[in-house]
């Protein structure tokens, strides 16, 4: 009988240590699990966590106000909004809740406190002294694309970006929808431009404009983001004789434009701008081949080419419209 009691005590005390290790494993699972939450972000200054994705978010840059609203997300304030509706021609809309909290270049400090933001998202190559004082209100998240890698390839970028403010906001499904859908219209447009029988797949993207009543020519480099979704139509950038630009273009004026002009003149110039009114009776640039062979595409106002994926959509469908028909 003793001896039967003796194994059942054993029993029990074998169990209990099997019930507290179960406890203990899920108590550590249930650590682990907690931590796996947090989500990390690398900017330009380093490491940011975060316990939880943030839900009202400030950003001071436009293609980041761009990338909230691709993935559903209304920022609660965004600097000149005027400027951004002019200039981001994308289907998806800022509501009018948004606040405007200064210039890019100028936020303003007080409005984006009384915000009460959870983050704050910008640019560190022309932001980043704000930081300091942006932190004193919330969390701050910087991006660098000033970097040889960055400057390499503005549309990887782009991408990276894109992602990274995805994956704070807790949006990442949808962002590589959205990548998914950009390279989609790429291949689908590309497909149309070909049969479209062209004089020449050489191109030159401009964003054109007066200072001074003289004409001043952004000229795209094949770094740039604008560059990258062209080639991806099938199309070649004609300047190839300039480093990566750290701004993706260079300036140029009529005779800048000169070198290149046995192409595509592909454009984007303001309604209210007066530049080819200027040119008309300029003999320099009635001499262009593009002009006397009216190889001249307009792809309207409004295409935003420093923007991101939704801006970059638009720029698909504007040139294939002004290519293809």
């Amino acid at each position: 009988m003793k001896k039967i009691l003796f194994i059942l005590l054993v029993g029990v005390l074998v169990l209990a240590g099997c019930m507290q290790k179960d406890e203990e494993d899920t108590s550590s699972s249930d650590s682990e699990d907690t931590a796996s939450e947090k989500i990390v972000i690398e900017d330009g200054f380093g490491e940011q966590e975060f316990d939880e994705a943030p839900q009202k978010v400030v950003a001071i840059e436009w293609s980041i106000v761009e990338e909230l609203l691709a993935v559903g997300v209304q920022p609660v304030g965004v600097t000149d909004i005027e400027g951004f509706n002019k200039w981001v021609t994308i289907d998806e809309k800022l509501d009018d809740s948004v606040t405007e909290v200064g210039l890019r270049t100028e936020p303003n400090i007080e409005e984006i406190a009384k915000l009460e933001p959870d983050v704050i998202i910008g640019m560190k190559g022309y932001q980043g002294e704000l930081k300091e004082e942006l932190e004193k209100i919330a969390p701050v998240v910087m991006y660098e694309n000033t970097t040889d890698e960055a400057i390499d390839d503005l549309y990887a970028d782009m991408l990276k970006t894109f992602k990274l403010t995805a994956k704070l906001v807790g949006k990442e499904q949808e962002a590589e929808e959205h990548i998914t859908n950009l390279e989609e219209k790429m291949t689908a447009a590309a497909e149309n431009i070909e049969a479209a029988d062209l004089p020449t797949k050489d191109f030159v993207f401009t964003q054109a404009y007066t200072v001074n009543e003289a004409p001043t020519f952004r000229l795209f480099t094949e770094n740039s983001t604008v560059s990258h979704v062209l080639e991806g139509l099938g199309l070649t950038n004609k300047i190839q004789d300039q480093e990566p630009q750290s701004s993706g273009f260079i300036e140029a004026n009529v005779e800048g434009v000169s070198n290149y002009d046995e192409s595509l003149f592909i454009h984007t110039v303001q309604e209210d701008d007066p530049l080819f009114d200027n040119l008309s009776g300029n003999s320099a640039w009635n001499g262009l081949n593009f002009v006397e062979e009216d190889t001249m595409y307009d792809v309207g106002a409004g295409v935003w080419t420093f923007g991101s994926v939704l801006s970059m959509e638009t720029l698909i469908e504007h040139v294939e419209e002004a290519l293809v028909n």
